[in-house]
């Protein structure tokens, strides 16, 4: 009799790799399971993060999971060798409530809820490249456009902003919205973004 272990608290957070074979998911346990869409098994769980799992996501190419924790840290994973190969943190430490990687898996960005601002770092090297502040309350989504030049950002402040990522000015205007920002997304070929807010907006 095979028994599956599920999470021990709440869930928080659940993504499809590319490919549609597996689902990743985040819970309060701080675990990050990744689950077999076929079997419905989970053939492998990582404990590294010491506090909630907030976001997971996987990268448009190649075998990589990120994640993002309450813990301070935003992690990628290795899914051929199962392993925490990377670790990015910000230079005071915050709580990481939301994660986006950019098409070409080369950038992955958090956001916080505590000190309110977006984090930039290089997956190849883990350095930070880029701090964006502007947000006045906590971030609750982020989402980067089909092209990757865009990094949309959405926070209970009320707020959706657009920053030109690898552009010079970061010069931002941000869209008003009549209530606390909960989810924003792309469309597909980037002409749009929608976003939904605590009004039922």
């Amino acid at each position: 009799v095979l028994k599956q272990q599920g999470h021990f608290f709440d869930m928080n957070t659940l993504a499809y790799s590319p490919d549609g074979q597996h689902i990743a998911t985040g819970g309060d346990d701080g675990k990050v399971k990744v689950w077999n869409t076929t079997s419905g098994f989970c053939f492998v769980t990582f404990s590294e993060h010491s506090a909630a799992v907030s976001a997971v996501e996987f990268a448009k190419q190649g075998q990589v999971l990120f994640t993002a924790s309450l813990d301070g840290t935003v992690r990628a994973f290795d899914l051929i060798r199962y392993r925490n190969f990377r670790t990015f943190t910000s230079p005071a430490p915050v709580q990481f409530s939301c994660l986006a990687v950019d098409p070409s898996g080369e950038v992955v960005a958090a956001g916080s809820t505590d000190s309110f601002e977006v984090f930039l770092w290089s997956v190849q090297t883990g350095k930070l490249l880029d701090i964006l502040t502007g947000h006045e309350g906590p971030l609750s989504s982020l989402a980067f456009s089909p092209t990757g030049n865009l990094l949309a950002s959405g926070s209970w402040d009320k707020s959706v902003r657009v920053w030109t990522v690898f552009g010079r000015s970061h010069a931002v205007e941000p869209f008003q919205m009549s209530a606390d920002v909960l989810a924003i997304a792309f469309r597909p070929d980037g002409k749009e973004l929608v976003a939904s807010s605590l009004d039922g907006q």
